[in-house]
């Protein structure tokens, strides 16, 4: 039995903080009662939105970061899992496409003009999960990554690949902020508080004379 081929992986737009990655699959010598599923290990600075995925009824579970407001400089520098159902993705042959919209973080601002980043995203994994032994699938151990998913608890045994896909990361090129910019960002600041401060002041001021002068009438 052999797992779920990964014949593409892509982003698009490669450019931007909100793309999708799309995954061709092909659920190959499928096994009655087993179900297939797509591992995907996320960088710090990608953003999954599991409201976003509810709303596309696809069938998840999320590990990970859940904050989608904080910059990646303020949050653990540690991987997002994603775990997908793809068993029951519509498809007329046996090859599926699954599409997964995604986010990038604020990065930290660099030195120089209109500074980039790349980011690498790794292709996922690809597994059947099967509720009885077939042939080729290794039992449920502490040692496989993907113990931890309640979602995968019903099934005992797996067909996990035995190397990396051979296919290439995928990258997102984003802008960041320039610190050569912070000198003008803060002078603006400065500026626009004491404009806002003298305004304020000042309505203050006339509200308080057009008062004074209804109670100086009333006397």
């Amino acid at each position: 039995m052999s797992v779920p081929e990964l014949l593409s992986y892509t982003s698009f737009p490669s450019r931007g903080f909100h793309s999708t990655l799309s995954a061709n699959i092909a659920l190959n010598n499928a096994v009655p009662g087993c179900s297939a599923f797509v591992l995907y290990t996320l960088p710090p600075s990608i953003i999954i939105d599991r409201y976003e995925l509810a709303d596309r009824n696809i069938t998840f579970e999320l590990r990970g970061e859940s904050n989608l407001e904080l910059p990646v400089f303020a949050v653990d520098q540690l991987d997002t899992l994603l775990l997908l159902d793809v068993t029951h993705v519509e498809s007329p042959s046996n090859k599926i496409s699954v599409d997964i919209p995604v986010h990038v973080r604020y990065g930290p601002p660099l030195s120089g003009d209109a500074p980039r980043q790349s980011i690498r995203i790794p292709p996922p994994v690809t597994f059947w999960a099967c509720h009885e032994p077939v042939d080729a699938l290794y039992p449920l151990t502490p040692h496989l990554p993907i113990v931890q998913f309640a979602m995968l608890q019903p099934y005992t045994h797996f067909s996990m690949p035995g190397k990396a896909s051979s296919l290439p990361p995928t990258e997102l090129d984003i802008p960041l902020g320039s610190l050569d910019d912070l000198p003008l960002v803060e002078a603006g600041t400065t500026a626009v508080v004491l404009i806002i401060f003298a305004w304020l002041l000042y309505r203050s001021w006339t509200c308080a004379g057009k008062l004074r002068a209804q109670h100086l009438k009333q006397q």
